[in-house]
Order: C-alpha cells, then structure tokens, then sequence
C-alpha cells in the first residue's frame, strides 16, 4: 500500500509539471494562430547569453509588430525568420498561421 502512495506521489511531482508546461505551450500556439492583423515591423532584437551550466550561448530572436488598430505583439522566432524581415516591412497575421506574412 506505502509503495502505491510513493509511486503516485513521485508520479505527480514529476509528471505534473512536464503536463502542465506542454498544455501552456500548446494553448499559447493555439492562440497565436488564432489571430490575424494586419501592420508592420518596428522593431527587432536579438539577444545572446550564455548558459550558466555549460560553455555554450544561446540566440533569442524577437520580432516586434504594431497592428493597424495600435496593439503591439511581440513573436519570438527562429534566425531564418528574423534575417528576411527589415524594419518597416508590412505584415499580415492570417488565422490558421504560426507567422505572419509580409505583404
């Protein structure tokens, strides 16, 4: 009985929160994809840092867009994504789609 009370207890420290972090990250892609806009880029970054536990850095590539209606949204994306925008490019989000598209 003890042994069946310690496998659900390690099973529910453990298990819980890996179910949790892939449900946020699915219901955070759904709800990308569900939006659309129309706007444009104005700002890019890209930040560097370094993992404290080995040698090795890792890249952040961030897109910045301002809608038509003012509303700023922000998308983290790959490097390929982030080198074929410019500042200023016009974007449109279609629904159904991870990215938007430049118009």
């Amino acid at each position: 009985m003890t042994g069946i009370i310690i496998f659900l207890l390690i099973l529910i420290i453990f298990v819980s929160p890996f179910y949790f972090f892939v449900k946020f990250i699915k219901n955070k892609k759904e709800k990308q994809k569900s939006s659309f806009w129309k706007g444009k880029l104005v700002y890019k970054d890209h930040l560097e840092y370094e993992d404290d536990d080995s040698s090795y850095t890792k890249d952040l590539y961030t897109l910045y867009f301002e809608t038509t209606k003012g509303q700023k949204i922000k998308m983290h994306v790959v490097k390929k994504a982030y080198d074929e925008w410019k500042i200023g490019d016009k974007a449109q989000k279609i629904q159904g789609k991870l990215l938007p598209e430049k118009l």
